[in-house]
């Protein structure tokens, strides 16, 4: 994460079209131990509109294991913060401005642990899993596995989108972001796509359709030299066979991701 892609994120979300424009205040809070930023936290206060009324969030939240003392003393002046703001629903979204990742870990337990200490329960409703793997060794693209099916590229709403279809309707189809560096601002994250959207008409499930369009998405994304991908799998969906799915890519489950949330009422 560079500077500048820091420091902007800060100051806005870009990636963020749907809540974004809504935040009136941010603010950001540091603990510091011997001249080391040892805790931090990202604060953002939504408008009086009925949608987002008496709304805040923690956009992230992060602090070294060993430092309980000073992401103690950050959380404590994150709840000053919203209650001075007159919060009643305060979310947690994540614990980094990236790409995919949303909630908090399972592989940061001293950091759930001190939410939860603070009164944050997790929201069931944003629960994830993050499945990732390698786009080298998977099978290349075969016939149709239905007969009069063909597959259209076109620009979705996050990348490049594939559609299967057969008889003029769209029975499938999957979307796929190549580049997830935000234009060199995230050099860690190069060589790695995010399979972002997924989904196949229930009349042509189990005949190989989803399959066959994930192929053609991976066939895209080696063109533009990616060989690693990540995905969010939702916990209903993952319970209904699509965690199974995405195994048979190789693509195995990485981590756990939840949102954590707190209301009162004034």
């Amino acid at each position: 994460m560079t500077a500048d892609y820091f420091w902007e994120r800060l100051q806005s979300e870009p990636q963020e079209h749907i809540t974004d424009p809504w935040v009136v205040e941010r603010k950001s809070i540091v603990g510091i131990v011997k001249d080391r930023v040892c805790a931090a936290a990202h604060l953002l206060r939504y408008g009086d509109d009925t949608r987002y009324k008496g709304t805040g969030d923690i956009g992230w939240i992060l602090f070294w294991p060993e430092e309980r003392e000073a992401g103690e003393a950050v959380m404590t002046e994150c709840r000053r913060q919203m209650n001075a703001w007159q919060v009643v629903d305060e979310q947690i979204s994540g614990p980094l401005p990236v790409p995919a990742c949303v909630g908090i870990p399972d592989v940061w337990p001293h950091i759930s642990g001190l939410v939860e200490q603070f009164g944050y329960s997790a929201n069931e409703d944003i629960d994830e899993s993050v499945y990732g793997g390698t786009l080298n060794e998977i099978s290349a693209l075969g016939e149709p596995p239905v007969k009069g099916v063909t597959i259209h590229r076109d620009a979705g709403e996050f990348g490049t989108r594939f559609v299967a279809r057969l008889d003029g309707r769209d029975i499938a189809h999957c979307e796929c972001i190549a580049d997830l560096t935000q234009g060199g601002q995230l050099p860690a994250l190069a060589g790695w796509a995010e399979l972002s959207e997924l989904a196949t008409s229930e009349t042509m499930r189990n005949q190989g359709i989803g399959s066959w369009v994930v192929r053609h998405a991976v066939e895209w994304l080696r063109m533009a030299r990616c060989d690693r991908i990540v995905l969010s799998v939702d916990r209903a969906d993952e319970k209904a066979g699509a965690g199974r799915f995405y195994q048979r890519f190789g693509w195995m489950p990485l981590v756990r991701q939840k949102h954590w949330r707190r209301q009162e009422e004034r």
